[in-house]
């Protein structure tokens, strides 16, 4: 077999699942495999491990990729700042311990960052100057590829876009402990936040909404926007706001070519009133030839990413090799 298409295992590890899958050409070939995340860092450890024998036992492969939740030294492998998903999982030289288990060559990163960069280059956008990828779900997430590199940060934080101060007022508290982060609007929490303060004073007659306040949930703000409910309409127009607000930030900040748009929350967003928003809001230079792309990996982007990231990374090494 052509060593350019042996794949490699591409391994996204979430807090409720593990998504597994075979990587060539940043695409994912056949069905990803999916388990329960288990409790435990021993534990998620042995199942990844196992994930990887089952492969081994039909494929020849290239290394492992592990796209992780939390902040990660890419260069150790270890995982620098863990997430409440993932209890106990900070500290945990994931890299070392998998390489030295398994032979094979390894490769861990965070995992919207990997999600970024399977995004970019399946999509093509590889050569560009500048491509951000925003991730909206419960939370937002985020990546940065600069030409083509992933761009990590001085402390290996960069593209914790979701924490982007976007108000002084001091009204919504992240999960983070900071006040007013982007997430606390632009997510799929803070569409929730959203409604609930939008149904303050309001009646069961104005809206059936009011009856679902102390309960209410995205996904009713949803259904009664396209039911024609005029509070949930303008619940789901201030939250196109509020995104397009991180976006601009992100917009004067880094000035990207585009913008790919992934997550759950994603399916609810009109991406050419958000594109519409922009141009309102941002230096005309930096607006008029920016685009925004949904994603085209959906929830395969980590696993995909991670994998590539490790037959980059071979190639890379065999492009010196061949220099010296």
């Amino acid at each position: 077999m052509d060593k350019n298409q042996i794949p490699a295992i591409g391994i996204d590890l979430g807090g409720t699942k593990i998504l597994a899958g075979l990587v060539s050409g940043c695409r994912l070939l056949g069905e990803p495999v999916k388990v329960p995340t288990p409790k435990g860092p021993d534990k998620i450890i042995d199942t990844i491990l196992d994930i990887i024998a089952q492969f081994q036992k039909d494929n020849i492969v290239l290394g492992v990729g592990i796209s992780t939740a939390g902040i990660v030294d890419p260069n150790s492998g270890e995982v620098l700042g863990s997430t409440g998903n993932l209890p106990g999982w900070e500290g945990t030289a994931l890299k070392t311990i998998i390489q030295n288990k398994t032979a094979l060559r390894t490769v861990v990163e965070n995992d919207a960052n990997s999600a970024a960069y399977g995004e970019c280059h399946a999509a093509g956008l590889g050569y560009k100057t500048c491509v951000i990828m925003v991730t909206l779900g419960t939370g937002i997430g985020g990546g940065v590829i600069l030409q083509g590199k992933l761009y990590r940060g001085a402390h290996y934080a960069g593209g914790e876009i979701g924490h982007i101060k976007i108000s002084m007022d001091n009204r919504r508290r992240c999960t983070c402990n900071l006040w007013d982060c982007w997430e606390t609007y632009g997510s799929g929490r803070g569409l929730q936040a959203t409604g609930w303060e939008l149904l303050g004073g309001v009646s069961e007659a104005q809206t059936p909404l009011a009856a679902k306040r102390d309960r209410l949930t995205t996904q009713d703000i949803i259904d009664a926007a396209g039911s024609g409910d005029i509070i949930a309409k303008k619940a789901l127009d201030l939250y196109h706001e509020h995104v397009a607000v991180g976006m601009v930030a992100l917009c004067h900040s880094l000035d990207p070519d585009c913008f790919v748009i992934s997550g759950g929350m994603s399916k609810f967003v009109d991406l050419k009133q958000l594109k519409d928003l922009l141009a309102d809001r941002t230096l005309p230079r930096v607006s008029e030839k920016l685009e925004i792309y949904p994603s085209c990996l959906g929830e395969a982007a980590g696993l995909v990413g991670a994998g590539q990231l490790v037959l980059d990374a071979v190639a890379e090494v065999e492009q010196v090799s061949v220099a010296g």
